[in-house]
C-alpha cells in the first residue's frame, strides 16, 4: 500500500522571502565580480612635490611631473587639483596647473583651513587618457 502525503503549498510571504533572497544573492555576486574588475596601469607615471614641505595655511604650489612609458616628458596634458578637507562640508580648493617646462606642470592653490586635506589631481593627456593620483596631507597648521 503506498501512501502519498499531500504536499504543502508555499504561503505568499514565502513566496515573497524566496524571492528576495535570490535577489540578495544575485546582486551580492554582481558586486563581488564587480569589485574584481580592475583597469589597466596607465603607461604614463605621475609625481609631484608640495611646497612649502611643511604646509600650513596660506598659498602652496603642488608641481607635478608626467613621465611616459619610456621615461620621456609628456606635454600638453589638462592637470586639475581638487583640495578636500578630510571631514564634510567644506568647499574644495580648485586649482589649474600650468606647463612650466615639457612635462612639469605647476599648480599654485591655497590651504584655506588647517586640518588634514585629501588632494586629488586629474591629468588628461593629449590622446584622451587619464591619469589621477590621491594625495593625503596631514596636519596642515
Amino acid at each position: 500500500m503506498l501512501v502519498r502525503t499531500a504536499r504543502r503549498q508555499p504561503r505568499p510571504r514565502d513566496v515573497t522571502r524566496l524571492a528576495a533572497a535570490r535577489v540578495v544573492a544575485v546582486l551580492t555576486a554582481g558586486l563581488t565580480t564587480a569589485g574584481c574588475v580592475e583597469r589597466a596601469k596607465s603607461a604614463v607615471s605621475l609625481s609631484w612635490t608640495l611646497a612649502p614641505t611643511a604646509p600650513a595655511v596660506g598659498p602652496a604650489t603642488l608641481t607635478v611631473t608626467l613621465r611616459g612609458p619610456a621615461g620621456g616628458a609628456v606635454s600638453g596634458a589638462h592637470v586639475r587639483l581638487e583640495g578636500h578637507m578630510s571631514h564634510p562640508g567644506m568647499a574644495p580648493v580648485i586649482a589649474e596647473a600650468s606647463e612650466r617646462t615639457t612635462g612639469i606642470y605647476v599648480a599654485p592653490f591655497n590651504f584655506s583651513m588647517p586640518g588634514d586635506w585629501v588632494l586629488l589631481v586629474t591629468a588628461a593627456l593629449p590622446d584622451g587618457e587619464r591619469v589621477e593620483e590621491r594625495i593625503d596631507v596631514a596636519r596642515v597648521r
